[in-house]
């Protein structure tokens, strides 16, 4: 009887080992939407940092959290707006500073995340749209952005640098 306990115990922790492991971040609103059991129509992740390396940490973050919410709802669309300073680290000119996180954003959007920067803010420091990467949309208002994303059913969930 102790061995099948034994067995059992040891079991359940190898089954959750890897994803416990898998996950580098942890987010109570993700955490929360993943528990629910409901699944929203999308999440919209809003970014406004202002640090010189918001990228490097908030890249691997969104890729991350769009695993576990993946893991959990296949099908939810994801998207991301920034609008704060760090929307200008995705320009063309200043993409060589964040190498690894441009390439997890080029990933992300290429498995459908949707990432856009504010063109109010772009326009208030005189950086044209043909200034950011490819994968940028740049929209006229981030923060009309996420509005009409949660108009659409999606759920807003504010990302924070981690400590």
């Amino acid at each position: 009887m102790k061995s099948h306990r034994f067995f059992y115990s040891i079991l359940l922790l190898v089954l959750w080992t890897p994803s416990i492991m898998a996950s580098q971040y942890t987010n109570k609103q993700v955490d929360a939407l993943i528990a629910s059991g409901h699944e929203p129509d999308g999440v919209v992740f809003e970014l406004m940092a202002w640090g010189s390396d918001t990228w490097n940490w908030a890249a691997p973050m969104l890729n991350d959290l769009r695993n576990q919410l993946k893991a959990r709802y296949p099908d939810i669309d994801i998207a991301v707006v920034s609008h704060g300073s760090e929307q200008f680290q995705l320009t063309k000119q200043a993409a060589a500073e964040q190498p690894q996180a441009v390439q997890t954003l080029t990933e992300l959007t290429g498995d459908g995340v949707s990432l856009h920067v504010c063109g109010t803010h772009s326009e208030w420091n005189n950086i044209s749209e043909d200034s950011y990467l490819d994968i940028v949309d740049v929209s006229p208002s981030g923060p009309a952005q996420i509005n009409d994303y949660v108009k659409l059913g999606y759920k807003k969930i504010f990302l924070r640098k981690p400590r």
